[in-house]
Parts: structure tokens; C-alpha cells; sequence
């Protein structure tokens, strides 16, 4: 399409690239876009397997309303204080059409999740990243930024960063508008910020089942805050955003907690053996509070070179290019096996 039908805040635009995905089924060693090691609950295959029946030919629930019940019983909080969309990434966008008009601003600390900046251009909203301090600490521009709507990615990605509830809490409470947490990767961190929702109408926390839930191809998030705010996202959300499979699927895995709980603490203990592994290789780990490790190859070993010939053996990682990440990998955690392979091929490209 030429470029001049396109709306001229489009103009130029570079888009979210996701991380690399191989065709399946070809081998490929993938620790390059934060799935699960496992698959999803027996109990959720069973379930999803009992609906692809006639039902199939009738619209699902406009609000996914069995869904949206079971997570507020995993959550401990009403169904009228969850919204739920196609993945965090629709909430996410969900957040902009109703909080930030065209021209206000919307704020992060950066570096963060890269999506956040192309769905506020597409919105006409401004960006306003605040570059985080030493050691990826949020800074103080950040909560001085009077921007309507500001999103703090907690525990961070691509870092592994986690902020504690005080951080938090001060960001809630200096914002002129909304503030959204995005707390994709909070069942991997030491707590969530559920206990911030009585206290600040501002607030909002995103989730999703695609981490801890093993859902990453349903494409399952939800928004937990104020009813008042739910009825704002719901404003603005797509009339059928989740399928009636995906809606089978996400009340099966709310209500599966043991199993989300084996998987949690398997890639805890996993993330630790693997950081010291790669630690032992000479690699720069950041203490992590997610399911991937971020970490920095060795002197002397260029981070392109080293993803490049990880690559040629069909090992993926994700190597961001761009500052001040440009030297960093972000490494999921996989099974034992895939491990294993990653380690092997790390200790021929380095030697």
C-alpha cells in the first residue's frame, strides 16, 4: 500500500517485532519468547477437547463471563474487577483507547517491553520513556511525568527487574492518571501488587495466562482493578475478544492452581541451576524475577556473534538490537534438555 493512504502518525512507523518463531516441529532448541517448559494442564486439554462440539457455530460470551468468574476466584476479588482480552498485548492496547487521548502523553521507564511504544503511536498518544538508572532502577523523572496514563512493566522485561510494593505504590500514588502495571511475569517474583487495588482507583495490574498457564497459543489476559475502571476497559474492548475455546481454556487453568504452582516452582528451581551454569561460562547473569535470565556473554564475545552461531545450531535466544540492552540476551527457561543443549553449544562457541 502506498504510503501516502496511510494516516500520517503512521508514517515511518516501525512496528513490534516478536521474537522469532520456526515453523513447529522442526527441532529447533526455541528459549526466545518466555513460553512455558510444560504443556498446558491435563485438566484445560480436557476441557478445551469437550468443547470443540456444535456450540462452536454460536457466538461466545461477549464479556467471557465464565472465564472472568473463575480468575476472580484465583484471585480473590469480584468478577466486576476483571477484564479480560487476547492477550496482555490487546489489554495493553485496551489501555491507550481509553485512558490517553491523541497528543497526551503516556509514560514508562525504558528499556521495558518494546510493544508499549508502537500501540501508543498507532493511538496518536505521545511516548514518553524515561531512561532507567543504574542498575535498571525506575527513575525519578518517571513519577514526575504528569502523563494520563503511565505503564510500569513489574517485574521488568527484557531485565528481569523487580520493583517492591513501596516503588509502586509511590508511582500509584503520583500519578495524575491511570497507572498499569504489567505484571505478565509476577507468579515468577517474590509477590504481586494485589494488595494495592483497595487503596489506589488508579491502579490497574495486567496478567496473563500464557506464562505460568502454559496458554501462550489461546492468547489469555486480564486486567485486575476498580470496577469502575473495568467498565472503562470494557468501553473499548472488540465485541467477542475471546474465543469460546479460549474462554473454556482460561477458566480451566484459574481453576488448576496446583498445576500453575509444580510449574512456578520448577522454573524456580531451574532458573537458578541455569544461571549458575551460565555464570561458571563467564556470563554476566542479572538476578531474575521472571521465567527467562538476562544475561551479558563474556568479554571478548560479541553478543551478535555469539546469538549468530547459537542460531546456525538451531538454538534461539532473544538479542535485543538496540541500546543500552545491544549486549544482553534474554534466555527462557526450558526443559532440562533444552538446557542442555544451550550449555553444550555455549561451551563450543566460547572455547
Amino acid at each position: 500500500m502506498p504510503a501516502s493512504f496511510l494516516k500520517p502518525a503512521l508514517r515511518g512507523f516501525e512496528p513490534y517485532m516478536p521474537g522469532e518463531q520456526p515453523p513447529d516441529g522442526e527441532g529447533w532448541v526455541k528459549l526466545n519468547t518466555n513460553e512455558a517448559p510444560w504443556p498446558p494442564s491435563p485438566r484445560v486439554l480436557e476441557a478445551v477437547r469437550a468443547a470443540v462440539d456444535d456450540s462452536l457455530r454460536l457466538y461466545p460470551s461477549p464479556t467471557a463471563a465464565p472465564a472472568r468468574a473463575a480468575l476472580a476466584r484465583m484471585c480473590g476479588v469480584e468478577p466486576e474487577m476483571v477484564a479480560l482480552g487476547n492477550g496482555g498485548d490487546e489489554l495493553i492496547a485496551m489501555c491507550v483507547r481509553a485512558f490517553a487521548g491523541a497528543g497526551e502523553r503516556v509514560a514508562w521507564p525504558w528499556p521495558t517491553y518494546p510493544l508499549y511504544d508502537p500501540v501508543v503511536r498507532m493511538h496518536e498518544a505521545l511516548p514518553s520513556p524515561h531512561a532507567m538508572d543504574e542498575g535498571f532502577s525506575i527513575p525519578r523523572s518517571f513519577f514526575e511525568d504528569e502523563a494520563p496514563l503511565k505503564f510500569l512493566c513489574n517485574p521488568n522485561s527484557p531485565t528481569g527487574t523487580w520493583q517492591p510494593g513501596a516503588v509502586v505504590a509511590e508511582a500509584a500514588r503520583t500519578a495524575r492518571g491511570v497507572l498499569v502495571v504489567d505484571e505478565a511475569y509476577v507468579d515468577f517474583a517474590p509477590e504481586s501488587r494485589e494488595d494495592l487495588l483497595a487503596a489506589h482507583a488508579n491502579l490497574v495490574l495486567l496478567r496473563t495466562l500464557s506464562k505460568s498457564g502454559a496458554l501462550a497459543g489461546m492468547r489469555i489476559g486480564y486486567a485486575l482493578a476498580q470496577p469502575e475502571v473495568i467498565q472503562s476497559l470494557d468501553l473499548v474492548k472488540d465485541s467477542y475478544n475471546l474465543d469460546r475455546l479460549a474462554v473454556v481454556a482460561a477458566a480451566a487453568a484459574a481453576d488448576d492452581v496446583m498445576y500453575r504452582r509444580d510449574l512456578v516452582e520448577y522454573v524456580l528451581d531451574a532458573r537458578g541451576r541455569l544461571g549458575g551454569d551460565l555464570a561458571a561460562l563467564g556470563f554476566e547473569v542479572l538476578p531474575s524475577a521472571t521465567n527467562f535470565l538476562f544475561v551479558r556473554p563474556p568479554p571478548g564475545h560479541p553478543a551478535a556473534e555469539v546469538y549468530a552461531r547459537l542460531r546456525e545450531r538451531r538454538i534461539l535466544v532473544r538479542h535485543y538490537h538496540r541500546e543500552p540492552i545491544d549486549g544482553w540476551f534474554r534466555i527462557t527457561i526450558g526443559t532440562p534438555e533444552q538446557h542442555q543443549a544451550l550449555l553444550a553449544a555455549l561451551q563450543e562457541i566460547l572455547s
